[in-house]
């Protein structure tokens, strides 16, 4: 059809230049060019070609318009906004600031307006976390006393938790600060979701059901065992809407002295479509348990 289109616009230029006089050759021609277009209006018509050239500049505009929207992901800047995540190197990508510590807090000095914390790790230049805490903790609190200093907030009935030797000396953080020339300069967390570790951080968020999990690091000076079950029922909405619903919080955790890791892991949620896009979720299920190592396949977050 677009070859058709050329040619009767060519047989039209040449017929549009009857007026003028012409030599018997370009006589000859026009004759020509004359019923070569009546056979292609009688083959074709002329209402099908002007149908098919008004379809196919339908057809760009359509294009057209395809391409000129921009193709674009969709991001949550809640939870997106300035962080960093790592590749499967532990390698913290568009890392830019230079070397820097990784330390573990531990107390306050009010007098001197100063966090104490050890060193626990070190991000390099080039973005690359490694941990390896050795140091011991200076001061801890009795581990008898977690039930009012637990940084989670799932379990309502404080009596639920039960330890083995309450007063071993315990300090738990689920994050670890980053400093660099004896200032923080932000906060690193351990897991695969960075709704999860964010939401597990903040209050009132904390209830999100965003499936996955969150690393925390632990001190103990000796060996200890803490654990807590609990089925709860009760309202767990921000919305304005009551939402009674079951949740479930475990705590298995055993401790060795030393360092230990303890994985927080949020396990199915409650859907409910009509609040905003992200508080949509509320969880059914966290899991505490102690694990040896941080997993593989862990994100980086800072």
């Amino acid at each position: 059809m677009k070859t058709c289109n050329k040619i009767l616009l060519i047989l039209l230029f040449v017929i549009g230049h009857t007026n003028f006089a012409q030599t018997p050759e370009q006589q000859k021609m026009i004759d020509k060019a004359t019923k070569m277009r009546d056979s292609i209006m009688e083959s074709i018509g002329l209402q099908e070609l002007i149908e098919e050239a008004e379809a196919q500049q339908k057809e760009k505009k359509i294009e057209h318009k395809k391409s000129a929207i921009p193709k674009t992901t969709k991001r949550n800047d809640k939870y997106w906004r300035n962080t960093l995540v790592s590749n499967h190197n532990t390698k913290l990508i568009n890392w830019n600031n230079g070397a820097a510590d990784l330390v573990f807090n531990y107390a306050y000095d009010s007098r001197n307006d100063k966090v104490k914390y050890v060193k626990v790790g070190a991000i390099k230049a080039d973005g690359t976390v490694e941990l390896n805490p050795t140091d011991d903790i200076p001061e801890l609190k009795p581990l008898n006393n977690f039930k009012n200093s637990n940084p989670f907030y799932d379990i309502h009935n404080l009596d639920a938790f039960q330890y083995t030797s309450g007063d071993v000396g315990f300090k738990l953080n689920p994050y670890l600060l980053v400093y660099q020339n004896e200032q923080k300069i932000g906060v690193l967390t351990i897991g695969n979701s960075e709704k999860v570790t964010l939401n597990l951080l903040t209050l009132g968020d904390m209830y999100y059901g965003d499936e996955g999990y969150l690393l925390s690091w632990v001190y103990v000076d000796k060996d200890c065992v803490l654990r807590a079950d609990e089925n709860w029922t009760g309202d767990l909405t921000n919305t304005g809407e009551p939402l009674l619903v079951e949740t479930k919080v475990s705590y298995d955790l055993k401790f060795k002295a030393g360092w230990n890791l303890i994985k927080t892991e949020v396990i199915g949620t409650y859907l409910f479509p009509d609040a905003p896009e992200e508080d949509r979720s509320r969880y059914k299920k966290h899991e505490h348990t102690s694990i040896a190592e941080v997993p593989k396949g862990a994100i980086y977050y800072f």
